[in-house]
């Protein structure tokens, strides 16, 4: 559960220590994607509210991290890295917290009937996602020691390595996704219209958790590079 955070030992002059947690807490929110699926599947609306609540507790939180990076950067830190390139790091990092958000609003807000077929890609995709989000978290919590060994050394060759597989993994998540949509689209005459575009849409946010951690990883493929 979200536990109350205490930003004064968390601000201080090194940024990266309130990234890695705005970083930890959207992977818990990503975590909790395979539950709610399940759940969903089941019409399970009690769970489905209480995975709801807590992703929203810990979304709160993520978003005041991240306003007090963006407001404390550009005056009073010094930066061992572009400030941009930082800045977007996190904002891939807060997309992962808001999509889980949408994810949940449409798992509760609009129930549905999925083809039994369905049930089990949809379940292989989202833990797809979710190791794509973890294997990111790793790279984020790496960026302390980077800056420590000044981008040189075996910490650059750990963090290249983890770049691979995120990319690995997003490109799998794509293929089960793509498998999915062609899934959905032969059963297009056996579900009402709504049900086949929600579906779709549920598909693709899921994917997004993939394709947002990617887009971290490539980021820091150029900060390294830089």
């Amino acid at each position: 559960m979200p536990t109350t955070i205490n930003f004064t030992k968390l601000f201080g002059k090194n940024p990266f220590k309130p990234m890695k947690k705005h970083m930890s807490i959207a992977t818990e929110c990503a975590s909790l994607m395979p539950k709610a699926l399940e759940a969903f599947l089941q019409g399970d609306k009690e769970t489905l509210k209480d995975i709801r609540h807590t992703i929203n507790e810990l979304e709160q939180d993520a978003d005041r991290i991240l306003e007090e990076l963006e407001s404390r950067l550009p005056k009073t830190m010094f930066m061992p890295v572009d400030r941009g390139d930082f800045l977007s790091v996190l904002q891939r990092q807060e997309q992962i917290a808001d999509r889980t958000q949408d994810i949940m609003g449409l798992m509760l807000d609009l129930p549905m009937e999925v083809p039994t077929e369905m049930h089990k890609p949809m379940m292989r995709l989202t833990e797809r996602c979710v190791e794509t989000v973890a294997v990111a978290n790793k790279i984020v919590h790496s960026f302390e020691e980077l800056v420590e060994t000044g981008f040189k050394g075996p910490d650059v060759d750990k963090v290249q390595k983890l770049i691979v597989e995120v990319v690995k993994k997003e490109t799998e998540a794509d293929t089960l996704g793509i498998e999915l949509s062609h899934m959905l689209f032969a059963h297009r005459n056996d579900l009402d219209a709504v049900t086949t575009v929600f579906l779709y849409h549920m598909f693709n946010w899921i994917d997004d958790l993939a394709d947002f951690a990617e887009k971290l990883a490539i980021r820091t493929r150029l900060l390294l590079a830089r």
